[in-house]
């Protein structure tokens, strides 16, 4: 049997064409922790937390790029595709991770999120000294939970770099994943930037800025890059290569736009996550911003204004969410999701792509608009 990276063999002696990218995942996940045990028992648990939110995921990225691979006759044997979809998925924990700390939130897929899990170890290992019930003790565990967490993101970020460069994809192809991989990353960089900086108080922010950093943080590693990288592995032609990530960018920007509704409006119990954080964090989503610029608008400045001095409470929380309903802002947005999904749809219609990626690709795009039903 030829032999690929040790991470994508399974320790049974069977073949690990048998395998798929959560497996690879997985196993270059078992490999780092055992590596890091032998520096330090603590680092092993960093990357317990790490493969912890791996874990959790639905594997959207892996399967784009297994659809777009298998869609055309070139492509490579199942164990550089699925260390590929490992990679694209290993981004989406690094990015994930690091979200959470810019945006301080403590809940994800109904488990704690790695900062906040490291906020709590601090805390009751502290505990036992006075200073731990203090003002300081407790900002002392907060600054913990924020360092954990950058260097676990730093450490998914870099493993994602590697699961896609020693997976012996052929040379010409490795060039160009990594190339998409990198421009995902500097792409999704400048959305998360530029959603940190709408969020700066007192700052005018117009629709078109809010919807382009909508579609950075999301359409770049999402769906640009899986749907790209794949067909590259797949030897599509460069018009192909180049449709997929447009169509991957309207897909993209309908499932942020999407996030946003639920972000607000979503049942804590099916998100896995709280339905207060993008108000508390005052955060300049679409939905926000199509609702300053009605006559609701001053009321909703004036309750995301208190949250971020004050904290939301819960009677601001329900107003806010009745404003946004009642102005049409919740509407607004599902539209544009919608608009951007017809869009992907139009582009799969209209194409000479092959017809089972198109039918594929179709459905995946209608489950994103359900999401905001």
């Amino acid at each position: 049997m030829k032999k690929y990276s040790s991470y994508t063999q399974s320790g049974t002696g069977r073949p690990v064409e048998e395998f798929t990218a959560s497996k690879t995942l997985q196993g270059f996940l078992n490999n780092a922790i055992e590596r890091a045990e032998q520096v330090n028992p603590r680092f092993a648990q960093l990357w317990r937390e790490i493969a912890r939110v791996a874990n959790g995921g639905k594997g959207v990225r892996p399967q784009l790029l297994h659809m777009a691979a298998h869609s055309y006759p070139a492509r490579p044997v199942r164990p550089v595709i699925n260390a590929a979809g490992a990679g694209f998925e290993l981004l989406h924990t690094a990015l994930l991770i690091h979200d959470d700390v810019i945006d301080q939130d403590e809940l994800r897929r109904h488990q704690p999120t790695v900062n906040a899990a490291a906020q709590r170890r601090a805390a009751t290992r502290m505990a036992v000294g006075a200073r731990a019930a203090s003002a300081v003790g407790t900002e002392h565990a907060k600054q913990y939970g924020r360092s954990v967490g950058i260097l676990a993101g730093d450490l998914a970020l870099t493993g994602a770099y590697r699961l896609i460069a020693t997976s012996h994809a052929p040379e010409s192809r490795l060039l160009r994943l990594l190339a998409i991989l990198d421009e995902a990353v500097f792409r999704s960089a400048a959305g998360e930037f530029l959603d940190v900086e709408h969020a700066l108080p007192g700052l005018t922010v117009s629709s078109e800025e809010i919807l382009l950093a909508t579609r950075l943080k999301t359409s770049a590693y999402s769906f640009e890059a899986p749907l790209t990288a794949g067909a590259v592995l797949g030897g599509a032609s460069v018009a192909d290569v180049s449709l997929l990530g447009d169509v991957g960018r309207a897909m993209g920007t309908a499932y942020q736009l999407a996030d946003d509704v639920l972000g607000v409006f979503g049942d804590p119990e099916r998100t896995g996550k709280s339905a207060q954080s993008d108000l508390r964090e005052g955060k300049r989503t679409m939905l926000i911003s199509l609702a300053e610029h009605g006559p609701y608008g001053p009321k909703l400045r004036e309750i995301l204004d208190r949250a971020a001095t004050e904290g939301l409470s819960d009677e601001d929380a329900h107003t806010a969410k009745d404003l946004l309903e009642r102005c049409g802002a919740r509407a607004g947005v599902e539209r544009m999701a919608e608009q951007a999904a017809q869009r992907a749809k139009n582009l799969l219609e209209d194409s000479q792509l092959p017809a089972a990626l198109v039918a594929q690709l179709t459905e995946a795009t209608d489950a994103i608009v359900r999401r905001t039903r």
